[in-house]
């Protein structure tokens, strides 16, 4: 389902540069066509994205899609891209794809693709996963297919050879999805190294990145920060004013706060996520260079408040994306641990205890002791001041658990305060177990002086949440999914308003920053490095 917004304008586009990154060019009977192997940070939770384009057919044309060029086709599958194959005569495209478990197994996925209908089918039947490592039609009834070993289990070999298969179909459109099973896929042993990905542009240039926040400034510009910038500013036009790559040791930036004096701002390195410190730089907001830089030594995140920029404790907990961080509060208001963040390497996915008896999820130990809190930071007399620092203890205020149902454990999202008495915030439930769906909320939380915590309304998720925002205006909630998904609800009442995909030249985008910037007006961050400036669509 198409969500129901309009891009007006395409900002910040360094997703192109990722095409040449993993770019095989295919030829076919009718021309020349591109078959892209994309690159996304949510690829391990929710599938890597391949694209089909339409190659120019100049030669003195590059051999990849143009920026312009839409994607005639687009789909997700469970593995990277290894090999791709035109059928002779009928518009059908076989896609082959696998990958290395880091453990025994090769596994993958062969994909047939009707370029007609758009419609794709999985052949393999679910009990034969293997990698495909390359694909050719001998003629329009038998593809050759090279697929690696099962595993590599006492068979060194298998890394550079496998089993050479040919398949014969009377009719390939006909194929039924699940079809091809381990009876078919025996054949003789052969060299068959993995493919490596070909590379169309320069490796060593910049790549593109997940866009971690946008900030509005006071002259309708905005900052910029994401996997391959610590900051960025831009202009209200949408002229990049200057840029700050991303540190080898720092990395790009999580989230940035201007400071009272509208000079400067502070922005949080993303930095190693488990058992290091946090990593914050001050800079100057006309020319972009570094003022001072502060570190903690364990994790802290970055919040704004109306006083300024402040520094709150925040353990990963399940993932750095189970961060908890609110906007548009006067006040600091924070996921609050008892205990320091663990710094241990413990087997969180194979549930077994940890013998330093840390806080990891699959090991804490229940009690009074050990209950999570939202937590509000007070207003301090003194503001303004450049300094970034923790709140003292005597300002940090136990609101209630941060869990509304005794016995879960709920991890943090991202929020927005709502009006002077109430939050809506998302959070992600843990179950210990791994491989499971995910299974999270959308809440709206009273935080008065009489509040206990209980939602106003509860909204499930299958998905984590990545980024929240809300429209006053229309009272609209917008709430972007690591599944692709952007939902809107009615904050008042908590029902679904409108959900479905954003859709860029024919390719979804996975929303990573949502900023309401107007009455139905809104900045998207991608996960592929663009900002879309854009307006939701009125129901009609």
């Amino acid at each position: 389902m198409i969500f129901p917004l309009t891009v007006d304008r395409i900002l910040a586009d360094r997703s192109r540069a990722e095409l040449g990154r993993s770019l095989v060019t295919v030829p076919a009977p009718s021309g020349a066509h591109v078959v892209l192997g994309g690159h996304d940070p949510a690829a391990s939770e929710h599938g890597y994205p391949i694209g089909v384009y339409a190659a120019p057919l100049a030669e003195s044309e590059a051999s990849g899609p143009s920026t312009d060029a839409p994607a005639l086709h687009w789909l997700r599958t469970g593995w990277r891209l290894r090999a791709a194959a035109f059928h002779p005569t009928e518009p059908l495209l076989v896609l082959g794809t696998g990958s290395y478990d880091g453990g025994y197994f090769f596994e993958g996925e062969l994909v047939l693709l009707d370029l007609a209908s758009g419609e794709h089918r999985y052949l393999f039947a679910d009990d034969c996963r293997r990698e495909v490592r390359s694909l050719e039609w001998t003629d329009a009834h038998t593809l050759r297919l090279l697929l690696a070993p099962p595993d590599d289990w006492e068979d060194r070999a298998a890394w550079s050879e496998g089993h050479c298969v040919y398949l014969a179909r009377p009719d390939w459109r006909a194929v039924p999805a699940q079809s091809v099973r381990h009876a078919d896929l025996t054949g003789p042993r052969v060299p068959a190294s993995p493919p490596q990905p070909v590379a169309a542009t320069d490796p060593d240039g910049p790549r593109p990145g997940e866009v971690r926040s946008l900030t509005l400034l006071p002259d309708g510009g905005f900052l910029l920060t994401a996997d391959h910038v610590l900051l960025e500013r831009w202009s209200v036009d949408g002229d990049r004013r200057w840029s700050m790559p991303a540190d080898p040791d720092l990395g790009g930036g999580r989230t940035a706060a201007v400071l009272a004096d509208e000079a400067s701002a502070w922005v949080e390195a993303l930095g190693p996520w488990r058992g290091h410190g946090g990593a914050f730089l001050r800079i100057c907001l006309a020319n972009g260079t570094e003022l001072e830089r502060h570190t903690t030594p364990g994790r802290a995140a970055l919040v704004t408040t109306f006083e300024g920029p402040l520094l709150v404790p925040m353990p990963a907990g399940y993932g750095e994306r189970a961060w908890s961080r609110f906007r548009h509060g006067p006040h600091a208001i924070f996921r609050d641990m008892p205990r320091p963040p663990c710094t241990c390497a413990c087997p969180w996915d194979d549930d077994e205890e940890c013998a330093c008896h840390c806080v990891c999820p699959a090991c804490a130990v229940g009690g009074e002791d050990e209950e999570v809190w939202l937590t509000m930071v007070d207003a301090s007399p003194h503001s303004g001041a450049t300094d970034l620092a923790f709140p003292t203890e005597e300002r940090c205020r136990r609101l209630f658990p941060w869990s509304w149902e005794p016995g879960e454990t709920h991890f943090g999202g991202p929020g927005v305060r709502v009006g002077e008495t109430d939050l809506v915030m998302a959070t992600l439930r843990y179950d210990g177990h791994v491989g499971r769906p995910k299974r999270g909320f959308v809440v709206r939380r009273p935080i008065g002086e009489a509040a206990t915590g209980t939602p106003s309304w509860v909204f499930p998720i299958d998905s984590t949440p990545i980024a929240l925002d809300i429209d006053p205006s229309t009272d609209t909630v917008l709430v972007g999914l690591t599944s692709g998904e952007l939902i809107t609800l009615d904050a008042t009442a908590g029902t679904l308003r409108a959900r479905g995909t954003v859709h860029v030249r024919g390719v979804p985008v996975i929303p990573t920053a949502v900023t309401v910037t107007g009455p139905g007006r809104l900045l998207l961050g991608t996960s592929d490095g663009r900002v879309l400036i854009c307006h939701l669509n009125r129901p009609t």
